[in-house]
């Protein structure tokens, strides 16, 4: 490993940050942690007492602040926080995961708000940058390779990925790109503590399962739906073990700074893998792939149009399906494996989503 970076870390008490958090403890560096929330801060602290790692000290400095807030209120947290400003290296990975505008302005608020605050922070005050991104700034793609590059504006499927892709053009050769597929649990654990992306999916399917209770089995497993997708094209998931390992990995080393990584996976599940086993695991059956731009079946009675209704929020994980390059990823860690998406993961992470009843417990 090359020489300890200290870290400054946004977003370490988010699902991703936890992980990036635990990494970078456990291979030897200083993290100043930026928090928001109180109790947020404990949970991540009691995360990382459970893995015998250091909380606090010399390894781990936490510190209250507002990403949005880093440019104006930098000199003021530096003399509340001593030692805060010899941080030379900055990780952000404090994000919102919001996939359509809320009335704040979420997420562009904090995707493109905080990305503008810490790029203006970063002329004054001179750190290695690096920018937890999404892959999915490539926009709607139909089964071509997306390289790791930058993209020109694309047609973005949530106001999400667009804010990511804003965020990526003020960074853009001044910072690395880290660029994580759709995030799950860990590869051992299944914990996860954001029941989004692919969860969405999962938890349509499990509702739809509980909503058909009293229906015929006969009728479960004859739903007659057509999905306007290919069975071949893939949705691309990735552990979050896998991408905090990855990333850390990734900025340790000079030759791979102000690059772009895509933290995907290299076989990712089919989009009839995944219809195969939500069908096996809710019993439900009947639906079809029809192709891209197919008409969606219209329900015909009340059963359809339960089935309908949930459709619509299976159909998004169905929609886009680029295909990932990972050159500059397999040349940084060429050893390090990714954990494969078996029905035996999949069956793990929907146990715990269920038992987390999706993250309202």
């Amino acid at each position: 490993m090359t020489k300890p970076m200290t870290v400054l870390l946004t977003g370490g008490t988010g699902f991703l940050g936890e992980y990036l958090l635990e990494e970078l403890l456990s291979r030897g560096h200083r993290v100043w942690a930026m928090y928001r929330n109180e109790s947020r801060m404990l949970d991540t602290v009691r995360f990382l007492g459970r893995l015998g790692l250091p909380r606090s000290a010399d390894s781990l400095n936490w510190f209250k602040g507002e990403a949005l807030d880093a440019d104006e209120k930098w000199e003021e947290w530096c003399r509340q926080y001593p030692g805060l400003e010899n941080v030379d290296t900055l990780l952000h990975s404090a994000a919102s995961t919001r996939l359509h505008m809320d009335e704040f302005g979420e997420p562009r608020k904090t995707n493109l708000g905080s990305a503008k605050t810490l790029y203006n922070l970063t002329r004054r005050k001179p750190m290695q940058c690096h920018l937890i991104s999404t892959a999915y700034v490539c926009g709607l793609v139909q089964g071509r390779l997306v390289k790791e590059e930058n993209h020109p504006r694309g047609d973005f499927v949530n106001v999400y990925e667009e804010s990511k892709w804003e965020a990526e053009q003020l960074w853009m050769g001044n910072g690395t790109l880290l660029r994580p597929a759709i995030i799950v649990g860990h590869s051992e654990t299944a914990r996860c503590t954001s029941f989004s992306g692919w969860y969405i999916l999962v938890q349509a399917a499990h509702l739809l399962d509980r909503l058909m209770r009293d229906v015929p089995e006969e009728q479960r497993l004859n739903l007659n739906i057509n999905v306007p997708a290919y069975p071949d094209a893939t949705a691309n998931i990735i552990t979050v073990d896998y991408v905090a390992g990855a990333a850390v990995r990734i900025i340790e080393r000079p030759e791979n700074h102000n690059g772009i990584f895509h933290l995907t996976h290299p076989n990712p599940p089919t989009h009839q893998w995944t219809l195969d086993w939500i069908t096996r695991r809710f019993r439900i059956g009947g639906l079809n792939f029809a192709g891209a731009g197919a008409p969606f079946t219209q329900p015909r009675n009340t059963i359809e149009r339960m089935v309908w209704r949930q459709m619509q929020t299976i159909l998004f994980h169905f929609s886009n399906n680029p295909i990932f390059d990972r050159t500059n990823v397999d040349k940084a860690l060429p050893d390090l494996e990714v954990p494969p998406i078996s029905e035996d993961l999949a069956d793990r992470l929907v146990d715990y989503a269920i038992e987390w009843d999706w993250g309202q417990s």
